[in-house]
Formats: structure tokens, C-alpha cells, sequence
């Protein structure tokens, strides 16, 4: 549980992040994303990935439909996440953006009928976030799916956290249920969490 000071910082942090975000213009953000797409993609941890799994982004976040594109081209699958109740993931393989579906929060995300992918399967996993440091500790929308996700990952499996310059921050607050990314890419940067 997070104290009301941890929470009234997250949601400062949020709408800092969020009015930086937005400040972007969509020529910029197709940018950022084709720099973070690439150095994704060159990542060691990356290279002989087999399976992903990835994130449908909302319109204001990194867009990582590149990302996807590379790992199919290279032979490896691609898994989504799909929002299943009001505390669930699940995990679903896709062939191609075409399948998915707008779901909630409006994001795009495979449908309840496709094929169920679990978090064993994946050799590496893109988070999203409103707010980065640079240790990868993360700011979400505040619902908790990926912190409970993250918890439940092998250590050698590695996170690996995407987002603009403009959403990376000295240091933000974290509760213990937070989770943090052990790799952080931006268009610019790369950061690495030392391991404990």
C-alpha cells in the first residue's frame, strides 16, 4: 500500500510527464519512436530474443510497432497484453497489428479469441510508462497491471522500459509493490539498473 505522500507525488509526476508527452508533435514522436525502435533492436539482450512481448500504445507513448515488425522479420513471435478484468493481464500472441482491437482505456490489443501466450514464453518484455528514472523505476497510469506483471518475471528475463527524453526524471516515487525495468531507452539515452 502506498502512503498519501507517495501518491500525491506519483500524481504530480504524472502530469508533468503527461503535459511533456503531449507537448510532442506527432513528426516528432514518430522520430523518437523509429530512434527507440532501433536501439531496441540493438540491445545484446535483444538479439536472440525469440519472443517479445510488447504494448499497444496509446496515442501519446513511444510506438513500438517497429519494434514488432524487426522481431517478425527475425522468426521471433510477438505477444500483447489485453486488460481482463479491473487487476488482470493476459497474454496473447500476435502475427500481425492488423489483429488487434480497440479494448480498454482505448488501447489496441489482440482479441479475447487469440492464441494465449504466457510470461514463461517471453525472453523479453517492453514497458510502458507516464514517468522514468533513471534507475528504471516507473510511474504508470496508476492501476498497477504492469507492477503486478513485473513481479512475476524470471530475474534473467530482461525489462526493458521505452519512453521520450521528456519523460525521464532524476528520481521518482516508488511504494513496495513498484517494480522497475533493469534497461530504460529513450531516443537519446540508455540506461542500465545496476544489479543488486
Amino acid at each position: 500500500m502506498q502512503t498519501e505522500g507517495i501518491f500525491h507525488r506519483k500524481s504530480e509526476i504524472r502530469l508533468k510527464a503527461r503535459a511533456a508527452r503531449r507537448a510532442l508533435m506527432p513528426e516528432e514522436r514518430a522520430v523518437a519512436a523509429a530512434a527507440v525502435c532501433l536501439t531496441v533492436m540493438a540491445l545484446p539482450e535483444m538479439r536472440d530474443a525469440s519472443s517479445v512481448l510488447l504494448y499497444g500504445a496509446m496515442p501519446e507513448e513511444v510506438d513500438v510497432t517497429c519494434v514488432a515488425r524487426e522481431m517478425r522479420e527475425r522468426g521471433a513471435r510477438v505477444a500483447m497484453p489485453r486488460v481482463a478484468g479491473p487487476h488482470d493481464l493476459t497474454l496473447h500472441w500476435v502475427d500481425d497489428e492488423s489483429e488487434l482491437v480497440t479494448g480498454s482505456f482505448g488501447l489496441r490489443e489482440p482479441h479475447a479469441a487469440a492464441p494465449r501466450a504466457s510470461l514463461e514464453e517471453m525472453e523479453a518484455i517492453i514497458v510502458p510508462a507516464v514517468a522514468f528514472d533513471v534507475e528504471g523505476w516507473r510511474v504508470g497510469l496508476g492501476r498497477g497491471y504492469y507492477d503486478r506483471l513485473l513481479a512475476r518475471v524470471a530475474d534473467d528475463v530482461p525489462t526493458i522500459g521505452v519512453a521520450y527524453d521528456e519523460q525521464v526524471f532524476s528520481a521518482v516515487p516508488r511504494a513496495e509493490h513498484d517494480r522497475p525495468v533493469r534497461i530504460l531507452v529513450t531516443p537519446t539515452r540508455t540506461f542500465r539498473a545496476d544489479p543488486d
